[in-house]
């Protein structure tokens, strides 16, 4: 279904045409669609409004008739980008100038810490970007996160601060949090660390889903062609394990340098070990691609990391610069 003109789409599009006298030929069309009982979508906008503009054209004995190629030529063109486009730029020409933005881009085999204009302290992880204002003006605190980041921040209960990705919004007044939204992996998550977060699903708005310290929410990062398989979960919260260490988390090791993995899909683990080295991981076979790993990397070169994980998993593995293939071990 097309567009539809809303009420108060129509009674700007009126106030433009009493400014802008070249076109108030046209202000019939927005007065007989104002009597309509009900808005129309765009298509149906030409046979409605210009059919009785059209009439009040015919009876006229200085007008000429028009053929009705003719109506629906003007129809199509002139109210639809009237509508579509003059109302658009005269609503943008009335707000508020944007502050300018700034942005933070950390490539892959890197780590980055930032400081925001109100305090807020954010650590981006490798492949990840962050967009944000100079300074927050207004009644909120905005950025945009390609990638992950953990967040830590600063109070003001009259300002919240929200976190934009393409498939979660995160609002918070002041807490502590890992948001992970890489466009390549299965899921979206949001891990709260402390204090409180509300996450809003930005394909059903309504549902907004509060986190307490320790859950995490984890979204199908699926786009609209490929959808969910019937088994697939939504969304889901989770409760983090309690550790000896509360502080070393899984979801939030990256920021201490660490990466923690816990029976984990291998090829869940690839993704993060080629943001963290830098490198291109390839499977031989898929088979390999779906077995489960653990273990936890700090210090470890590349071939390293590889070593620890090949003492649980059997493979075998050939480095070229920064390419690397891993082999299924036959023996």
């Amino acid at each position: 279904m097309g567009k539809v003109a809303l009420p108060e789409e129509l009674e700007e599009l009126e106030q433009l045409l009493s400014v802008h006298t070249s076109f108030s030929y046209l202000s019939e069309v927005a007065s007989s669609l104002k009597s309509m009982e009900k808005p129309l979508p765009a298509e149906d906008l030409a046979s409605s409004g210009w059919a009785h503009l059209a009439e009040k054209m015919n009876k006229g004995a200085t007008v000429r008739r028009m053929p009705r190629w003719e109506v629906w030529v003007a129809a199509a063109s002139l109210l639809i980008v009237l509508l579509g486009g003059f109302v658009a730029y005269y609503r943008v020409s009335r707000r508020p100038p944007v502050v300018a933005s700034n942005s933070t881009q950390v490539g892959y085999g890197g780590k980055s810490m930032l400081v925001l204009a109100d305090g807020t302290k954010v650590w981006l992880n490798a492949g990840s970007r962050l967009i944000y204002p100079s300074s927050f003006v207004g009644k909120t605190r905005e950025v945009e996160l390609e990638g992950e980041a953990f967040f830590d921040v600063a109070q003001q209960t009259h300002q919240p601060f929200f976190v934009h990705t393409g498939k979660i919004t995160v609002r918070v007044l002041g807490t502590r949090f890992d948001v992970k939204a890489y466009r390549e992996d299965a899921q979206v998550s949001a891990t709260l660390i402390s204090g409180k977060i509300q996450v809003i699903l930005n394909e059903d708005p309504e549902k907004k889903i509060l986190l307490s310290p320790n859950e995490k929410l984890t979204v199908a990062n699926t786009n609209k062609e490929k959808g969910l398989t019937e088994n697939e979960l939504r969304y889901q919260v989770l409760s983090l394990p309690q550790t000896e260490h509360e502080e070393v988390v899984p979801e939030t090791a990256w920021v201490e340098d660490k990466l923690i993995f816990n029976n984990e899909p291998f090829e869940e683990v690839v993704r993060q070990m080629e943001r963290r080295y830098a490198v291109h991981i390839a499977f031989e076979s898929e088979g390999l691609r779906r077995q489960h790993v653990s273990g936890i990397f700090e210090k470890e070169s590349l071939q390293q990391a590889l070593d620890i994980l090949k003492m649980t998993t059997k493979f075998n593995y050939k480095i070229d610069s920064n390419q690397v293939k891993l082999i299924v071990d036959q023996n």
